[in-house]
């Protein structure tokens, strides 16, 4: 064994530290406190020949009696003496670095919340997140980004975001899924459109000029998708990489656009535009929350993803 004093603390070591007990290094510790194989029991919530059993097999990892019966008690021998400023540094690091955490409530540490997010979902769902942290949370932080979807399974993963929340499809083994809310897609053009005066039409719709959502390289959306197999087709002249871009140029010009129904309500009124139903059958847009299986028992990530769904439990559409 080897013995150091470094910056005033004490550290050991041993060789053959892979085939010692660590569990005797409470049992060290609290007889060193207590001077008593009773108190250390006790203390423990060992029966006293178990802890005299221990006892003995501490002494022959160490090869020193370290603790010798007296009138006085178990009084330490010079090298139990030396070695127990740095078990109980080590005892206390693990107290205070590792058990206190397990133990602390999420609500009261100071964490960042790292979510990956798109302008559409952000509108609703990022402000009722923020609000609540504040509100329950106040030493937490927020931090988002939108993820290339491709990038997104490996970052997950990689721990660089605890969270993600959209309709992200490509995302599959590895990743759990949870429901928040549910939304139509509308359609929406300035009030003033000199051809679009009136319920808006499968026809009108095919045959408008689109401006689009659309990431480079990214696939087809799913209203693509969905014309594609009626054997339909838009006529797109611009596209985007955000949805927040496009009603600002609606509004400019004789476009129309598809978004998420939660975006044409937000801007219709500042913007001056008529909101219409998609005049093309599609599934509800759902949005949920997503996180990597490696966070899936963690407790802060647990509490946290209990939170959020919270928020939306009775707000099933947005």
């Amino acid at each position: 064994m080897l013995i150091q004093k470094l910056d005033g603390l004490y550290t050991f070591s041993m060789p053959d530290l892979p085939k010692f007990d660590l569990n005797l290094l409470t049992l060290f510790d609290a007889l060193h406190r207590t001077r008593s194989v009773t108190g250390a029991a006790q203390q423990l919530g060992l029966s006293q020949p178990a802890t005299s059993s221990a006892l003995g097999r501490m002494r022959r990892q160490f090869d020193d009696p370290l603790f010798v019966r007296t009138p006085q008690g178990m009084v330490p021998t010079p090298l139990a003496d030396e070695i127990a400023p740095a078990i109980q540094d080590a005892l206390d690091t693990v107290r205070r670095r590792v058990m206190e955490r397990h133990t602390a409530k999420p609500a009261d540490s100071a964490r960042t919340l790292r979510l990956s997010i798109n302008d559409a979902s952000g509108l609703t769902v990022l402000p009722r997140i923020v609000s609540k942290l504040q509100r329950v949370a106040p030493q937490w932080r927020v931090e988002t980004e939108a993820a290339h979807p491709d990038d997104l399974p490996r970052a997950l993963e990689a721990g660089e975001f605890d969270l993600a929340i959209g309709n992200l499809y490509m995302l599959g083994d590895g990743t759990y899924r949870q429901k928040l809310l549910s939304s139509n897609y509308k359609v929406i053009h300035r009030r003033s459109h000199p051809r679009l005066r009136s319920a808006l039409t499968l026809h009108d719709f095919l045959s408008a000029e689109h401006a689009v959502m659309r990431r480079a390289g990214g696939p087809a959306s799913l209203l693509e998708q969905a014309l594609l197999k009626r054997g339909q087709a838009r006529k797109i002249v611009l596209s985007v990489p955000q949805f927040l871009l496009l009603p600002p140029v609606v509004a400019e010009s004789d476009l129309v656009a598809t978004v998420p129904e939660h975006v044409a309500r937000a801007f219709a009124g500042p913007y001056q535009l008529a909101v219409w139903p998609l005049p093309v059958p599609m599934a509800e847009l759902t949005l949920y929350q997503y996180w990597h299986r490696r966070n899936n028992a963690d407790t802060t990530s647990r509490w946290v993803r209990g939170l959020i769904r919270q928020l939306f439990t009775q707000d099933q559409r947005i």
